[in-house]
């Protein structure tokens, strides 16, 4: 097998090369986020003509792992940005927590960098979109989060 390093024929179009290029900066989907962005300097054999990439073993695992670092430091940013905007909009965590069935505690944990699932991200983000509509529905299922309801709609009364 050639070193990582070589430049060699394109399998994928057939007329580029592939050559060790740095992705750094390069948009790709991981996990369930579909614009992950490469924030490290990592050197992948890529074709100059089609984009194509022709990992081994080793470049995948790199990939891989430089994709996790990228996904976690944004979904950890945003998941925080979420909790923080739905707290100065007049919800309290344990509002959060009902409307997105998590244990109490679970938005300090999330505000100290556990991961939510993509379930739990996207409950809070649909929140943070939609907070009264969001709260109107899941109270019929959850009466004590009608109250929730009412102190936003109070709150943006007196803005």
């Amino acid at each position: 097998m050639k070193p990582a390093g070589t430049d060699r024929p394109c399998g994928g179009c057939g007329v580029g090369t592939l050559r060790p290029t740095n992705v750094a900066g390069m948009v790709m989907g991981h996990r369930d986020d579909p614009r992950v962005r490469i924030r490290e300097d990592l050197i992948l054999p890529v074709c100059g003509v089609c984009g194509d990439m022709a990992l081994n073993r080793e470049n995948t695992g790199a990939l891989d792992d430089a994709l996790e670092r990228s996904y976690r430091r944004k979904r950890l940013r945003q998941q925080r940005a979420l909790i923080n905007d739905l707290r100065r909009a007049g919800l309290t965590q344990v509002q959060i927590e009902r409307f997105a069935t998590l244990s109490p505690g679970y938005v300090s944990k999330l505000r100290k960098g556990k991961l939510a699932s993509g379930a739990t991200f996207r409950l809070l983000y649909l929140l943070r979109a939609f907070p009264r509509e969001a709260l109107r529905v899941v109270s019929r299922l959850d009466p004590e989060l009608a109250e929730a309801g009412s102190k936003l709609d109070s709150l943006a009364g007196t803005g």
